[in-house]
């Protein structure tokens, strides 16, 4: 079931299009930390829709992306490249991180969840 899901999301990506040229190789501070769908969600370890947003990754609860370019697209968006991991797959792709009124959602061609900064 795992595996289907995985490769569900695979299909999601390659359907978002091709990414905007990169120009920086780290994402933004105002992305970086933990998010999750609530403030409750973030006691425990992190929630079935938590994501951390580091400088140089971004972890999702079944995979991981290594960046390797980011595109600013506005004050309040990027589009994040990089090679994705999980369990038995790895592919390249990208994400879109967008902020607006204190919560971040994650455009990857899945539903999207707007998630808060954990504390």
């Amino acid at each position: 079931m795992l595996r289907s899901r995985v490769a569900s999301s695979l299909l999601l990506l390659a359907a978002c299009g091709e990414a905007p040229a990169a120009t920086l190789s780290e994402i933004p501070a105002q992305f970086v930390g933990v998010w999750d769908a609530s403030l409750a969600d973030c006691g425990g370890g992190g929630g079935a829709t938590a994501v951390g947003v580091a400088p140089a990754e971004v972890r999702f609860p079944d995979s991981r992306l290594a960046v390797t370019g980011v595109a600013p697209d506005g004050g309040n968006a990027v589009q994040v490249s990089g090679h994705f991991t999980g369990p038995d797959v790895a592919w390249d792709g990208s994400v879109r991180l967008e902020l607006g009124d204190g919560v971040l959602s994650v455009v990857n061609g899945m539903p999207v969840v707007p998630r808060v900064k954990c504390p």
